[in-house]
């Protein structure tokens, strides 16, 4: 890593370069608000995932690449063995380097939005190099220092932001007096400033949309700067309410409902061999995790 770059992961950026350095292969799991996973193999990171940014199922099924069905039948044949990505490549539900080009993308804003929500620890837990993968993983993998350079490259763009009075705590909503060429052609500019409604926070809008957390911040900085969308009173949620509405509750949006981060959620230990060796317990079949109803609208292509 060039000077600098290092600093901008954090504690992440210690164990990456301690694993790259290690051949270390297992998890990392960060606490923070929300945290989320990393899994490394022979030092390399094969995916990330965060509540705080949608992974490559929601990417692929929210922006309407994939349908529930094809994703459910591809899921059935090929999640027990690994295969998951070859079962969506080989019955043409998606190409192979656009299904690359998802996983990485969803990758790199897992970490940014890790980083940009803050981390407060991390614990390491091994596990054998032939142990198992993430449904969808980005192999051989991605090193510390790329990870590093593309993190860096991000947060620099929230430097900016900041001046904006953009967080990933606002709740966009369209100025009083409409812009005239507010939505103009573009696809995703269009699918943003329908949903800023003054109650999704960006990355509300990103798992509606299925879009990455980088690329809805992104295109929301833009829009502020054009006037086509309004910060002013978005802030903070509104008084004595969670930033995260409780399920069920009156404020909550169904479509934008996030995951919340609860102890053994994760499965980690079902899939990890004990530290201390031993044969890791049969891994189960997950069921396919069920997303709100889509939303009308057009999808376009993800971004960041």
């Amino acid at each position: 890593m060039t000077t600098g770059e290092p600093e901008v992961l954090g504690e992440i950026g210690t164990f990456l370069l301690r694993f790259s350095r290690e051949e270390f292969s297992g998890v990392l799991r960060v606490e923070g608000g929300p945290g989320g996973t990393l899994w490394i193999r022979n030092g390399l990171v094969v995916a990330a995932a965060t509540p705080a940014a949608p992974g490559p199922e929601s990417l692929l099924l929210r922006s309407g690449r994939v349908s529930e069905k094809e994703w459910t039948d591809a899921y059935a044949a090929g999640a027990p063995s690994d295969r998951l990505a070859a079962e969506l490549a080989g019955r043409g539900v998606v190409g192979e380097a656009g299904l690359e080009a998802v996983c990485m993308a969803a990758l790199f804003d897992a970490v940014f939005a890790m980083t940009l929500y803050g981390v407060e620890s991390c614990v390491a837990e091994p596990a054998g190099p032939g142990g198992p993968l993430p449904l969808l993983p980005v192999l051989p993998g991605v090193g510390p220092e790329r990870l590093a350079r593309e993190t860096a490259r991000r947060m620099e763009h929230v430097a900016a932001w900041r001046r904006l009075d953009l967080s990933m705590r606002v709740r966009p909503v369209p100025p009083a007096v409409p812009v005239p060429t507010m939505l103009g052609s573009d696809r995703t500019r269009r699918a943003v400033l329908e949903r800023a409604n003054g109650r999704r926070t960006p990355r509300d809008i990103a798992f509606v949309l299925g879009k990455g957390l980088f690329a809805v911040m992104s295109e929301i900085a833009r829009m502020v700067e054009e006037g086509a969308l309004d910060l002013d009173g978005s802030g903070a949620a509104p008084s004595g309410a969670a930033l995260v509405p409780e399920p069920g509750g009156k404020d909550e949006d169904p479509a934008a409902r996030l995951p919340r981060r609860r102890p053994g959620t994760s499965r980690i230990n079902e899939v990890l061999a004990p530290v201390g060796g031993g044969p890791a317990p049969p891994r189960p079949l997950l069921a396919l995790r069920s997303l709100p109803p889509q939303e009308t609208g057009d999808p376009g292509p993800e971004g960041g």
